[in-house]
């Protein structure tokens, strides 16, 4: 004949049971994982929204400096292509480049000035071969178009070879454009940049 559990019994195994090492060992792991995860989950999720929101804000700013960059240099370049191009052969008119001469004088302080700050943020926010770029093709818009072209424009302005000069500007605005692809590529803001990810 089977023994049918009576309630005493019942209750002296579960108090047998709760008061095993094992189980108490459970029961604290238990508790204190349910501690760790109330604190550490939180933090861990806290950290990744930070993590993930401060990336964010640097390629925010870099889409800022890429647009910014590009629009100073090729607005200097171009209007540095007018004062050369209407004193070629085939586009000389002299009131057309009087004017180009006087757009450029009047936009390129305030341009170069914003070249110069984005130069500078490029150190934070890019590669320093990047900013270094940026700064040596300032220095070499000074020497190769800006220096020769207002040394033209008050020596020889009508008697100059305009030619020669526009081919160097045309050089440089192909340069500058393939130094505008490579900030955008470092930046990931190009298509074959894009389609990398």
């Amino acid at each position: 004949m089977s023994k049918v559990p009576t309630p005493q019994r019942k209750s002296s195994s579960f108090i047998r049971a709760i008061k095993s090492d094992g189980f108490i060992e459970k029961l604290v792991l238990l508790v204190l994982t349910a501690i760790l995860s109330g604190i550490f989950v939180p933090l861990i999720i806290k950290s990744i929204d930070q993590s993930r929101e401060a990336r964010q804000a640097v390629a925010t700013a870099q889409a800022k400096l890429f647009d910014d960059i590009s629009d100073t240099i090729l607005t200097l370049e171009t209007l540095m292509l007018d004062v050369s191009w209407f004193g070629t052969r085939d586009a000389e008119n002299a009131d057309m480049q009087t004017s180009a001469f006087n757009r450029y004088t009047e936009r390129s302080v305030d341009l170069i000035v914003k070249w110069r700050v984005e130069a500078s943020r490029a150190q934070a926010l890019a590669s320093p071969e990047t900013a270094e770029k940026l700064q040596a093709f300032l220095n070499r818009f000074f020497t190769e178009q800006d220096t020769p072209t207002n040394r033209s424009w008050h020596d020889c302005r009508d008697t100059c070879d305009w030619e020669a000069q526009h081919e160097k500007n045309v050089k440089m605005l192909t340069e500058a454009n393939r130094l505008i692809l490579e900030i955008g590529s470092e930046f990931q803001l190009t298509a074959k940049s894009s389609e990398s990810r």
